[in-house]
C-alpha cells in the first residue's frame, strides 16, 4: 500500500517542500512576523489558511495522479517525513537559506512549519474519511 508509488510521493513531496522554502526566501520578511508582535497572530492565521488552501489542492492533484488505495495518506506522512527532514537543514543553516529574515521571523518561520506539517498529516486522513463515508 504505501510503497506503491512511493517514487511519486516523493518527487511531489519535494516539490512542496521547494514551494514553501523558495516562497519563505523570497516573501519571508515581508510576511513573517516575531512571535512577540501584535500583528504576529493575524499573519499566523492568514499563512496558515493559505497554507491549507495549497495543501488541500494539492493533496486532491496528487489522488487524480495517485489511485492507489490510501494515496492521499501516504502523500500526507511521505510530504511530511521529507519535509521535515529537508526542513532541518533550512533551520540548521537559516542564516544561509533565509538571510532576510531576523532570528524572531525564523522562530515565526519555525511556528508556521510546525502547524503546518499537523495540516499535511491531517488533510489527507480528513479527505479519507470523507471518501469512505461517500
Amino acid at each position: 500500500m504505501l510503497t506503491e508509488k512511493l517514487g511519486l510521493a516523493l518527487v511531489f513531496s519535494f516539490v512542496v517542500w521547494l514551494g514553501a522554502t523558495v516562497f519563505f526566501m523570497l516573501f519571508g520578511s515581508a510576511v513573517l512576523a516575531e512571535p512577540g508582535q501584535d500583528s504576529f497572530m493575524l499573519r499566523f492565521l492568514l499563512l496558515e489558511a493559505g497554507t491549507f488552501a495549497l495543501l488541500y489542492a494539492v493533496i486532491l492533484a496528487y489522488r487524480r495522479v495517485d489511485k492507489s488505495r490510501f494515496a492521499a495518506v501516504k502523500f500526507g506522512i511521505v510530504g511530511s517525513a521529507v519535509g521535515l527532514f529537508l526542513d532541518t537543514f533550512s533551520l540548521w543553516h537559516h542564516s544561509l537559506i533565509f538571510p532576510a529574515l531576523s532570528k524572531g521571523q525564523v522562530i515565526g518561520f519555525a511556528v508556521w512549519m510546525v502547524f503546518a506539517y499537523a495540516m499535511y498529516l491531517t488533510i489527507p486522513l480528513i479527505l479519507e474519511k470523507r471518501r469512505s463515508a461517500v
